[in-house]
């Protein structure tokens, strides 16, 4: 077994490569816990989250005082994997697969989620493992999520790319390309219109009064956020005034601090967090040093995670349609497998402004 990973996925690879090569047929009772316990010299709890995973796979399934029994292969004839190396720590991307699962599941696809997207790893070292292993699988096609922030990004994702094609997989992105805008990869894309996206929070400071906005993000931001950036300036423009006045403003992960005194030396009235990840820290310190929120500085962010609502001060955020990207992307998917010689799609949703307190003295929201 490889020692790279925890115990329970060392297990979970080896039941379920022995259940995909027959070793066990179905209708078969897999070894007990505690026999398995044994054979690799581990506790019951991690044994027991091997198993529950083979289980959500329909690998397997546990009956209370019988044992667990190999399931039948399913009546899906197509099968597509998710290969989103953020997935552990992008929020949006949970309801996003949860979605996609749900809308193949109706047209008998059925989605392999490897559990090693739940734990943190090299993203790089993970997409190319799992590269390796859904072109084994022979899987129809791969949902994919380009890796940002490292060396050289556009020929790593294009070398993902071209090993899945070489093997007649097809292949989805989500959320992003891999080249920067407006270059175009000949592949389906689905995603939100981000330069909409940033539009619409801009329109809505400027249109509060805002007279001197910033756009904040982390150094070397995503082309996704450069595009809600783009969006955000263009509001000026319509509004007669010139891009060049939404500051640009660097946050300072490690001191938030910084970034803050920032907005309040240069007296920024309007905020537009690159998305809620920044906006919930940056504003977080910017009350801490005396800044009124909304009444002297008003602040937005994007993709509306959970917390959003629940700051000492709720966040005006930009909702992602996550259940409608994952219901079209599956769909994309499933016609790419079927009709391969088809013109790329390239799916840009639009989401809506989830409006709370902190950039509006009035009590209203956006249902």
């Amino acid at each position: 077994m490889s020692r790279s990973k925890p115990k329970y996925l060392q297990i979970y690879d080896e039941i379920g490569k022995a259940i995909k090569n027959r070793e066990y047929a179905p209708g078969d009772l897999l070894p007990t816990e505690e026999k398995i316990c044994q054979t690799y010299q581990t506790s019951r709890p991690t044994v027991a989250k091997a198993i529950n995973l083979l289980a959500k796979e329909k690998l397997v399934k546990r009956r209370a005082g019988f044992g667990t029994q190999v399931l039948a292969p399913g009546r899906s004839v197509l099968t597509a994997g998710l290969l989103i190396p953020s997935l552990h720590n992008i929020e949006i991307f949970n309801p996003i697969c949860a979605s996609i699962t749900e809308a193949a599941g109706l047209e008998a696809m059925r989605i392999i989620r490897p559990p090693e997207l739940d734990i943190p790893m090299d993203p790089c070292r993970l997409a190319e493992e799992l590269t390796a292993r859904f072109i084994s699988e022979k899987v129809h096609g791969v949902f994919f999520t380009p890796i940002e922030h490292i060396e050289n990004q556009q020929r790593f994702n294009r070398g993902i790319i071209r090993k899945l094609d070489d093997a007649g997989i097809r292949v989805v992105l989500l959320d992003r390309d891999i080249y920067p805008w407006p270059q175009k990869t000949p592949f389906d894309l689905v995603g939100i219109d981000n330069i909409e996206a940033g539009y619409t929070v801009g329109s809505h400071l400027i249109a509060n009064g805002c007279k001197k906005p910033a756009f904040v993000s982390s150094p070397n931001p995503a082309m996704t956020v450069r595009l809600r950036r783009i969006g955000s300036r263009e509001v000026l423009v319509h509004y007669g005034r010139d891009a060049r006045e939404m500051r640009d403003i660097v946050f300072h992960i490690d001191e938030p601090e910084v970034t803050a005194r920032q907005l309040i030396e240069e007296e920024v009235d309007g905020v537009i967090c690159a998305n809620d990840a920044i906006a919930a820290p940056l504003m977080r310190t910017l009350i801490n040093l005396g800044a009124e929120i909304p009444r002297s500085m008003r602040v937005c962010g994007f993709d509306d995670v959970k917390y959003a609502s629940l700051l000492s001060v709720p966040l005006t955020s930009y909702h992602q349609p996550c259940r409608d990207i994952g219901k079209i992307a599956a769909s994309v998917m499933i016609n790419r497998i079927r009709h391969p010689d088809i013109p790329a799609h390239r799916v840009s949703l639009a989401g809506r402004l989830i409006v709370r307190e902190s950039s509006t003295s009035q009590d209203h929201r956006s249902e």
